[in-house]
């Protein structure tokens, strides 16, 4: 599969911090309405344009991979996520955490906004499966908050959700809390978790803690969502918090819960994921340009 072939979504005005733009902007335009199903990356925290452009083509390939009859992922069905959840602040732009939460939330805002006008052919419902990564949880979840009081009156139906290394504080789906009912909303729950994650262990609950959102809370991402959550619980202890993207596994367990194909019987070894990480832009189509007011 060419990344280059792929379609993008974003919420990004620059390629390296910035604030979210005011709508989500399409590359090409409107190449999502009218389809019956699409599948949406959606990556995390500090992760410029060109980074995330990056992991995308890595797991895409991946992707790939699992199928066992080789045969072309269609590019029409999938789409790369941008949104700025990074600070432009070199080396100590992972400082930045506790503000990009409010970006994600912003971010969330943005993309139901656009869900909520999305259609599939002549109007028909649309099946829509999200992988998200790390921080770019929080965004999906926040997005299916802003849409739960009228997600069966939508178009929109959330098929396969993925999460990987979710910073997301657990406590957040307990009863009465800001994110009950999001874990509901998928056809298909698929949680992936690692207690080898070294950020979601150390760093994750002093930011949210910063944050205000908490007193050194648990990450969905390391031990995974509690007993009574739905869904498919998976742990890949092996994996730090950055490998999720480029480790074989994560491809293979998500290629199976996508069902766009005959999947390989046998899933690869499970070991560290071998690939630099990108540290300049891929030669992939440009973002539309948004020209403020």
């Amino acid at each position: 599969m060419n990344p280059e072939t792929w379609h993008e979504l974003s919420v990004r005005i620059c390629p390296a911090g910035g604030p979210v733009a005011p709508e989500v902007a399409e590359g090409p335009p409107f190449f999502v309405q009218g389809r019956s199903r699409l599948v949406v990356l959606l990556h995390g925290y500090n992760n410029t344009l060109s980074v995330a452009r990056g992991y995308y083509a890595v797991f895409g390939g991946h992707l790939q991979d699992a199928y066992s009859d080789g045969g072309p992922l269609v590019p029409d069905l999938l789409a790369k996520f941008h949104w700025p959840g990074d600070a432009n602040l070199g080396p100590v732009s992972f400082i930045s955490y506790p503000f990009e939460i409010d970006d994600a939330e912003n971010s969330a805002k943005k993309l139901a906004g656009f869900l909520r006008g999305l259609r599939g052919p002549g109007g028909a419902p649309v099946q829509l499966d999200i992988v998200a990564a790390s921080l770019g949880c929080r965004v999906l979840l926040e997005t299916i908050r802003e849409l739960l009081p009228t997600l069966q009156q939508l178009a929109v139906h959330f098929g396969v959700v993925c999460l990987m290394a979710a910073a997301v504080p657990v406590d957040m789906m307990d009863p009465g809390e800001r994110l009950e009912h999001t874990l509901e909303a998928p056809r298909r729950l698929l949680v992936l978790h690692s207690t080898g994650d070294r950020v979601l262990h150390y760093a994750f609950p002093l930011g949210q803690t910063a944050a205000g959102e908490g007193f050194f809370p648990t990450a969905l991402g390391r031990f995974g969502p509690p007993p009574w959550a739905p869904g498919e619980h998976v742990p890949v202890d092996e994996l730090d918090h950055g490998e999720y993207w480029g480790a074989e596994v994560t491809a293979y367990e998500t290629a199976k819960r996508l069902d766009l194909g005959p999947v390989l019987a046998r899933a690869p070894e499970r070991s560290l994921p071998r690939y630099d990480t990108p540290t300049r832009e891929m030669p992939t189509r440009d973002l539309p340009n948004y020209q403020g007011p």
